[in-house]
């Protein structure tokens, strides 16, 4: 009897070990992944008419071998228009050569209608002009047509979500408000409506998200939208090699207040009513988010390269016919100039004017 109790104590004393054992090895597996990284994640702040400057980064990017293993793209705003044609070009479905046609030939027209009785907007052109785009061209329909893991911010209008308003809409789900069912032309709408100038948009079906009308993706904490890239990291378990950053040169804050103006908004505070101010647009929004980024993910701000034109002249913010100017300029920037680490930016930050 004792030695039947001996045996049975050395099997429990045993499996606790092999228990501790395995879970050690679990949790070790479990830091290997994180600490482990693959790819690139590349990250496309909003834009609007000077969406040619991040065409011509993404362009050059990708002739010096630089997208070669991208594993997630997050846009916003013209830089979610940015990441979609991304994917169809990195995936073969598109190329270079007819995207900078397609911007070139593009005139305030092909975008919006302004009949002169204020805003906002006509944007049927704009409306009509992606559906070509994505279901002749692409065969886009849904945000699971897109092949590579990508997330597009919008911003929802309704009260109940004011304070946490910004939703990072994916075709993989990295997190509770991804839908790949939802419409792409919807969602591209949406993350491009500009507050005010550009009508909000419904987006139907929903039930991850509020019923709600939404707007730009980037008036509200995604004016750099880093946070996708988080969300994917915590998703796939896996950090990422890099995150570099595709921007347009930054306004100036008195600058989009002008640009408002001559749209027809001339009482720019109206804004506020949504919560949203110029401030979250302009030059001091780009600011704040590359501090916040450290803030939120210093690991990830280690990893991660800013690609910003340092380029001249200055382009209207709606003016839609010097695409071609824009991406020439910019474009002939690009090949002298590389990439920046996120550290060597920062400290230039406050140099920054608002």
């Amino acid at each position: 009897m004792r030695r039947f109790i001996v045996i049975l104590l050395m099997v429990a004393a045993i499996g606790a070990a092999l228990f501790w054992l395995f879970s050690k090895s679990q949790e070790t597996m479990s830091e290997v992944l994180m600490d482990s990284s693959m790819g690139t994640a590349v990250v496309i702040p909003g834009a609007a008419a000077r969406i040619p400057q991040e065409a011509a980064l993404l362009e050059e990017l990708d002739r010096t071998g630089q997208l070669e293993h991208v594993v997630f793209i997050s846009g916003v705003s013209s830089g979610a228009l940015n990441a979609v044609m991304l994917n169809a070009i990195l995936s073969g479905k598109y190329t270079w050569e007819r995207y900078r046609r397609l911007l070139f030939n593009l005139r305030n027209e092909d975008i919006f209608i302004n009949y002169g009785q204020g805003l906002p907007v006509d944007t049927k052109p704009f409306r009509n002009l992606m559906s070509r785009i994505l279901h002749d061209s692409l065969g886009y329909y849904r945000m699971s047509d897109l092949p590579i893991p990508t997330s597009l911010s919008v911003v929802s209008l309704s009260a109940a979500t004011f304070g946490q308003n910004t939703f990072r809409l994916s075709n993989i789900n990295i997190n509770r408000e991804s839908d790949p069912t939802l419409d792409l032309l919807e969602v591209l709408m949406a993350s491009t409506a500009f507050p005010i100038a550009f009508p909000p948009v419904i987006i139907n079906r929903v039930t991850t998200i509020p019923e709600s009308k939404y707007i730009d993706g980037g008036s509200a904490s995604d004016y750099i939208p880093y946070r996708a890239v988080l969300d994917f990291e915590q998703y796939s378990a896996v950090n990422v090699d890099r995150m570099i950053v595709v921007c347009r040169k930054p306004d100036t804050e008195a600058g989009m207040r002008e640009e408002l103006r001559e749209l027809g908004l001339d009482r720019v505070d109206q804004m506020e009513r949504f919560g949203i101010s110029l401030e979250e647009l302009g030059r001091s929004a780009f600011k704040k988010s590359l501090l916040t980024l450290r803030k939120d993910a210093p690991l990830l701000a280690d990893k991660t390269l800013l690609y910003i034109p340092d380029i001249v002249k200055d382009y209207p913010l709606f003016d839609f016919h010097s695409l071609e100017e824009q991406y020439l300029t910019t474009f002939e920037w690009a090949q002298t100039h590389k990439p920046v680490p996120y550290n060597e930016i920062v400290p230039t930050l406050n140099e920054l004017k608002k």
